[in-house]
């Protein structure tokens, strides 16, 4: 309550109190004195009004407050919040740098490996360019079983392919125990590979490793056996027999390609 209002009563109190002690005054100060207690009674009034309007401003203050600390609560939560967002972007943006160049390295490693490939590549392709020509036969002396099989291996190198089957053939036909047959036959079988007859090669591949098993054209004829099934989309016949070969013949270099191969697939 004002102070100005308090001292406002207390006047007004002490001045009824005096005209109320002068018992029997005079018709005026009964007057006054009936109109100050009236202007009291309203003054009450207005006090007990200003009390209620000064509660409900301080209730309201205070509702007011409590929702205004639930929205900075919100707010410092939601900041919070984006905060551990951006936190965790950031560690996720970090991660994806970190795959990236990983792979950036692996793929210049990759790129280093092909560049040495093709250099030796090259270096092999001017070896073959500088092997001596293979004697060409017109005519081959019967009974020269070097001179048939030179013949069917230079018809071959220059891709006469039916030709140098034919001569294979004839190889194998005539000298059937001849420490070059199974030569012969695995000629027979890459012959018909370059030529993209995967069944026919795989036939004449078979004959080497039952004719001749213990020859040593078997690991070779197994390898590319393996390949002339995967070339046809038998993978998995392919990998059993790169798993054979590599049972088999563990220490030649065929079942080194073959293991190669399928670690590949």
């Amino acid at each position: 309550m004002p102070s100005k209002l308090i001292r406002f009563m207390a006047l007004a109190l002490l001045l009824l109190f005096s005209v109320n002690a002068r018992g029997a005054g005079d018709q005026k100060d009964k007057e006054a004195a009936a109109q100050l207690k009236i202007a009291l009674d309203d003054l009450k009034a207005e006090v007990i009004v200003l009390e209620r309007q000064v509660r409900s401003m301080q209730e309201s203050m205070d509702r007011n407050s409590g929702q205004l600390t639930a929205l900075i609560t919100q707010i410092v939560d939601n900041v919070n919040a984006i905060r551990q967002g951006q936190s965790r972007v950031a560690e996720g943006a970090s991660s994806a740098l970190s795959e990236v160049s990983g792979l950036g390295e692996r793929l210049s490693a990759t790129n280093t490996r092909i560049d040495k490939l093709s250099e030796q590549l090259a270096e092999l392709k001017k070896l073959v360019e500088n092997l001596p020509k293979l004697p060409t036969f017109t005519q081959i002396t019967p009974g020269n079983p070097d001179q048939l099989f030179a013949a069917a291996y230079g018809d071959y190198s220059r891709g006469n392919y039916d030709l140098a089957i034919s001569e294979f053939r004839q190889y194998v036909e005539t000298y059937p125990t001849s420490e070059m047959a199974d030569n012969a036959q695995y000629w027979i079988g890459e012959a018909w590979f370059a030529k993209g007859k995967y069944a026919e090669a795989i036939a004449e591949f078979d004959k080497v490793i039952t004719l001749f098993a213990k020859g040593d054209k078997v690991p070779a004829a197994r390898l590319k056996k393996g390949l002339a099934l995967s070339e046809m989309g038998q993978k998995d016949l392919a990998r059993l027999e790169f798993q054979a070969l590599i049972k088999l013949y563990p220490k030649s270099n065929e079942a080194a390609l073959a293991k190669q191969q399928l670690g590949d697939r």
